[in-house]
């Protein structure tokens, strides 16, 4: 659920990196696997440089082989989106079972049911001046629609986060292990100082790109900060 900026257009060399061994642009790099000797390299240049080694749907810290290519809108309704540098992003590859549900995560688990694009609307971006206005968060690692959305809006980032399972049990788990530190620590300090120490965290968090479940930490502490 983070907000991935794409480029005015896409990189230099992404035609040639869909460009099969005997010169042909694919359009269908699913069909064309084996035959996309560049094909690397568009994951690369998605996790390395767009989205700073953090899945976009879950904000997992990701290497290579642990990351796959993802239609945000599927394929099937436009198979010129297997290719198109507007529609693609890396996101978990191989995720484990939820132990309660038995559900995947992210791209295994939302296969080829479309979703609304949240991560490319700027609106669900965390800064100083605004926080996401689409999610809301919970010091249990519980991602939730606000509730002062309409209620098509509201269907909609519920549909968001259910059928990517972004509230799988594994993930939750993870958001309270990178959260829990930051919340003994406030209780230690006087209330009077709390503010400035959640400032600092906010300012932090805010540049460090590659932080995993940086949004989920932002709108949490951003909610501290009334912003």
């Amino acid at each position: 659920m983070q907000y991935i900026h794409k480029g005015n257009t896409p990189p230099p060399n992404w035609d040639n990196w869909f460009t099969t061994a005997n010169g042909r642009r694919s359009y269908d790099y699913g069909a064309d696997y084996q035959n996309l000797i560049n094909l690397r390299q568009v994951k690369i240049h998605l996790l390395n440089v767009e989205q700073h080694r953090l899945c976009a749907y879950c904000q997992r810290q990701l290497v290579n082989d642990g990351a796959s290519i993802e239609h945000v809108i599927p394929k099937s309704q436009n198979k010129e989106n297997s290719t198109n540098y507007f529609n693609l992003v890396a996101v978990c590859k191989n995720t484990q079972r939820d132990e309660i549900t038995g559900r995947h995560h992210c791209g295994d688990e939302k296969g080829d049911k479309p979703i609304v694009p949240f991560i490319f609307l700027s609106d669900s971006n965390v800064t100083y001046q605004c926080n996401n206005l689409f999610f809301s968060v919970g010091s249990d690692g519980n991602i939730r629609a606000k509730g002062n959305l309409s209620w098509e809006l509201r269907y909609q980032v519920e549909a968001f986060i259910e059928i990517l399972n972004l509230n799988h049990s594994q993930l939750k788990s993870n958001r309270v292990a990178c959260l829990n530190p930051l919340i003994v620590v406030a209780t230690g300090i006087p209330i009077y100082q709390r503010r400035g120490y959640w400032l600092t965290q906010f300012d932090t968090i805010l540049l460090n790109k590659s932080r995993p479940y940086r949004q989920f930490l932002l709108i949490y502490i951003a909610n501290k900060l009334g912003i």
